[in-house]
């Protein structure tokens, strides 16, 4: 592994929270680096996709993304040295579709993770996209566990369902909600845009923060000052996930018009 003194120089670039993963991908380019052999990662958000990447390319590895072929949110990253040519088979990913009587039932995406992460004990890290479309749902996973769960999962909260195994090109995007609207707010700061964003008071969005249900671009944020900018997502567990799309300037009164799209949530 990399030399402790230049690990604590690297961790100064990652959020507290995030020593913990970092340490596990450096062990997985130490594998890489000593035995000459490739190694895949979990399905990964693209915060830790991102960093995955850059420890692995300042290793000088080669790195691959399944996102490259299927365009998913959660990835698998697969980290090899110069010698590798990359191979589909290799992210270890099936699609399957869950089938069941969408006429008088409709399962959402909380439904369909908790059964399989907390009833089942499926690790979350085995699970990609859960996509829900207006006509099918669809369920990116690691193949290992790919027979186990056609085979035993009879039922997801109460409703019968069946699997059907599909190929890549008939992945389809999620119909999620999204909404485009005008915000006014009286600072950049995360807490003020947040307020401004689901009709709270700041004390109300400082507290989300405090608590850790608040996410800057798939990065734990603690910091209720920390200013936000275009292109900036932000996500808030119970209300969903917000995008900053246009800053449009300053009212008369001194406050920020931000567009910004709401996804999902209240």
């Amino acid at each position: 592994m990399m030399a402790s003194k230049e690990n604590q120089f690297l961790f100064q670039h990652f959020h507290t929270d995030e020593k913990v993963f970092v340490e596990k991908m450096l062990d997985r380019i130490d594998r890489v680096q000593q035995q000459y052999s490739i190694e895949l990662t979990p399905f990964l958000n693209p915060r830790e996709a991102e960093i995955t990447t850059s420890l692995a390319r300042r290793a000088a590895l080669q790195v691959y993304s399944s996102s490259e072929i299927l365009q998913t949110e959660l990835c698998r990253l697969i980290i090899a040295p110069d010698y590798y040519m990359l191979e589909e088979e290799d992210f270890e990913i099936d699609l399957l579709e869950i089938q069941y009587a969408r006429k008088f039932n409709h399962l959402t995406h909380s439904q369909i993770l908790g059964n399989l992460v907390n009833q089942l004990g499926i690790q979350r890290y085995l699970l990609g996209d859960i996509i829900i479309a207006e006509d099918c749902t669809q369920l990116l996973l690691d193949t290992k566990i790919s027979q186990m769960l056609t085979q035993q999962v009879t039922k997801i909260s109460k409703v019968p369902v069946s699997w059907r195994k599909l190929s890549f090109s008939e992945l389809v995007k999620p119909a999620e909600k999204s909404e485009v609207k005008q915000i006014l707010t009286t600072s950049l700061r995360l807490d003020s845009v947040i307020a401004a964003t689901y009709g709270l008071s700041r004390q109300e969005a400082a507290k989300l923060i405090e608590q850790n249900k608040v996410k800057l671009n798939h990065q734990p944020i603690s910091q209720a000052f920390q200013a936000v900018k275009l292109a900036d997502l932000i996500s808030c567990r119970g209300y969903g996930r917000f995008k900053i799309e246009d800053d449009n300037g300053l009212t008369r009164h001194n406050k920020h018009k931000l567009m910004i799209t709401k996804i999902g949530g209240k």
